[in-house]
């Protein structure tokens, strides 16, 4: 049976790969990089030990990301995979994909990365190292044609991922909320936790209404309780289980810009971007970002949809303003994430992204 290793890091990645072994465990020997352990595939690596937010703060952690990586790369050697799937995470997923071209193995890549926002110079590694990007916006397909890249656009996970499984009424019910209810998303990685917990917990200090925040199972529970329960302890930590029933029941949010940010675009909910990195890291990207937004859904929209607080405008004082701002605007914010948003995009990505990959090892 011919093998494959997908490479995940954060939160969002993982939660794709999840989906995807069962459709490929049938026809392929999966291994991963992933969170936790996932059915019909043998995990070699926690990727947690991959994990950082920024190029200053990767330097922190450097020492677990280059003993994971090595095991990676001890892993290549030994079982020769067909093919590394490599998810998102590029600041570490470009490092294997030379390692991997470097020794025959097809490299595929799944969610592009960003050379769009961050400088067309990354795509010139890309076409050396990549012999098929999968892409889920439909804009990146015109892009990397342009130069040359073998890329199909497959759809957006998100679009049938992002879904409650019971009503408002009674998830406020199950978890003894009221209306209006906001929804805290500081992050999966503990470096964002570590910027935005804080000034989000004061932001809402004084509002009326209820809070919910889903501890990402990337992060240490018991740190965020601490701290929830020091500074705010009327905001409720549910599981992350629940993270699209909040999404859902909410009423306005607070939600770190990635893929939560488009999460709770898909669930119409309004919200307030925030962004913070070291000051270095900061001070880099805006020199190094072509575009003129952060957050997903204002890229995919083109204009200006939900508000973004970033570095130093993430101050609990600012973050208040905008939320009280969005939440008078709600149904207004609500029509343009549907029709500037959502409606660029479409499902059906992880179905369409296994068989792809079937297609190109020739096992179907």
């Amino acid at each position: 049976m011919k093998k494959i290793l997908i490479v995940t890091g954060e939160l969002s990645g993982f939660n794709y790969a999840k989906e995807l072994v069962p459709l490929l465990s049938s026809h392929l020997k999966v291994f991963g990089v992933f969170l936790e352990e996932v059915e019909g595939a043998e995990r070699i690596l926690d990727s947690k030990e991959l994990l950082s937010f920024g190029l200053f703060e990767a330097i922190k952690n450097l020492s677990s990301i280059l003993r994971g990586k090595r095991r990676i790369v001890s892993f290549l050697e030994r079982e020769r995979p067909d093919a590394v799937l490599l998810v998102d995470f590029p600041g570490f997923n470009l490092k294997i994909a030379e390692v991997a071209k470097e020794k025959g193995i097809k490299v595929l890549y799944f969610i592009s990365p960003k050379f769009w926002a961050w400088g067309e110079w990354r795509v010139k590694k890309i076409k050396r190292l990549v012999d098929r990007m999968f892409v889920i916006f439909p804009f990146e397909v015109e892009l990397y044609r342009r130069y040359g890249v073998n890329v199909t656009y497959v759809g957006n996970p998100l679009k049938e991922m992002v879904k409650p499984t019971i009503p408002p009424d009674e998830f406020l019910k199950k978890f003894g909320l009221s209306r209006p209810l906001f929804a805290l998303f500081p992050g999966s990685r503990p470096s964002e936790v570590n910027s935005l917990l804080e000034p989000m917990l004061l932001a809402v200090k004084g509002v009326e209404g209820s809070f919910a925040l889903p501890v990402a199972s990337s992060v240490n529970f018991d740190e965020i309780e601490e701290r929830v329960r020091r500074i705010h302890p009327k905001v409720r930590l549910i599981p992350e289980s629940e993270r699209y029933n909040l999404l859902f029941s909410a009423d306005a949010g607070i939600i770190a810009s990635g893929t939560a940010s488009l999460e709770a675009s898909l669930a119409e909910l309004p919200h307030v971007v925030v962004y913070k990195l070291h000051p270095l890291t900061f001070k880099l990207a805006k020199r190094l970002v072509k575009i003129p937004f952060v957050s997903l859904p204002n890229i995919i929209a083109g204009q200006r949809v939900v508000p973004e607080l970033l570095q130093d405008d993430v101050t609990p004082e600012k973050i208040k303003e905008e939320l009280l701002k969005v939440l008078d605007r709600k149904e207004e914010v609500k029509k343009l994430l549907r029709e500037k948003v959502n409606s660029k995009l479409k499902g059906g990505a992880i179905r369409r992204l296994a068989e792809e990959i079937k297609l190109e090892l020739g096992v179907i």
